[in-house]
């Protein structure tokens, strides 16, 4: 039985009637990467992605300067499986992401 109190929370619904949504964030393509990518590892080498540098005298802590580089090695990682989902790289293929010492520039090849 519902007491009064309850109903003040919310209502009972039937199992069926639950609405589920996505889980995790969704992925978004970004064209100009996806091309860069495409033109350099599907040709054999590696791409100098200078767009998504990353430098550490710009955070004002080490843990922000390494959260943002991890940020934009896992879009970079999501675009290189973007693009064997789509067949333009080979089946298993995985990027390796090394970041130029004094740049910033996170430099995309393929893991052999």
């Amino acid at each position: 039985m519902v007491t009064p109190k309850a109903t003040d929370l919310g209502f009972v619904l039937d199992l069926s009637d639950i609405s589920k949504g996505r889980r995790g964030a969704e992925a978004v393509r970004n064209p100009a990467l996806l091309s860069l990518l495409t033109d350099a590892l599907a040709n054999g080498k590696a791409a100098a992605i200078t767009g998504m540098a990353v430098l550490r005298s710009d955070h004002s802590s080490d843990e922000a300067f390494r959260n943002e580089r991890q940020k934009h090695a896992a879009s970079i990682r999501s675009h290189v499986a973007m693009l064997v989902a789509d067949g333009v790289l080979p089946a298993g293929s995985k990027a390796s992401v090394n970041w130029h010492p004094e740049t910033g520039v996170p430099q995309v090849s393929l893991r052999k």
